[in-house]
């Protein structure tokens, strides 16, 4: 079976698309993706807390991931406040894979500290 493909924006943030730019050339960015935004509003307050946990833990979440992240907030919160079965663990470990938040993906994404100065800066300055 073929490896799935890595989302451009995962890419990015790992630097794959800086380090492999052949395998993202052609691909098209999905168009109108928003930021990941706030909790559903039928969400509890600790599926709230799993929520910006995941946020903050998976920087290229967008409004695309928002289905998958509300059921990774409820297993999570089960998994804190009571026994899980099998069941619901495989599905939450599926579940994280496809939003890039296995070990194995861990090694693969490093996010900027935001120190490092963009390249970009030199021909879109800053005024002085």
């Amino acid at each position: 079976m073929a490896r799935p493909r890595v989302p451009q924006a995962k890419a990015e943030v790992a630097g794959a698309a800086i380090i492999h730019p052949g395998r993202f050339k052609g691909r098209k960015v999905p168009k109108g993706t928003r930021p990941l935004g706030e909790p559903y509003a039928k969400m509890t307050p600790e599926q709230r807390e799993a929520w910006e946990a995941f946020r903050a833990e998976l920087p290229w979440l967008n409004s695309s991931h928002r289905p998958l992240l509300q059921v990774a907030c409820i297993l999570r919160v089960r998994m804190d406040d009571a026994e899980v079965g099998v069941n619901q663990i495989q599905t939450y470990s599926a579940i994280l894979s496809k939003l890039g938040a296995t070990p194995v993906d861990e090694t693969k994404v490093s996010v900027a500290d935001g120190d490092d100065e963009d390249p970009d800066d030199r021909f879109f300055g800053r005024p002085n």
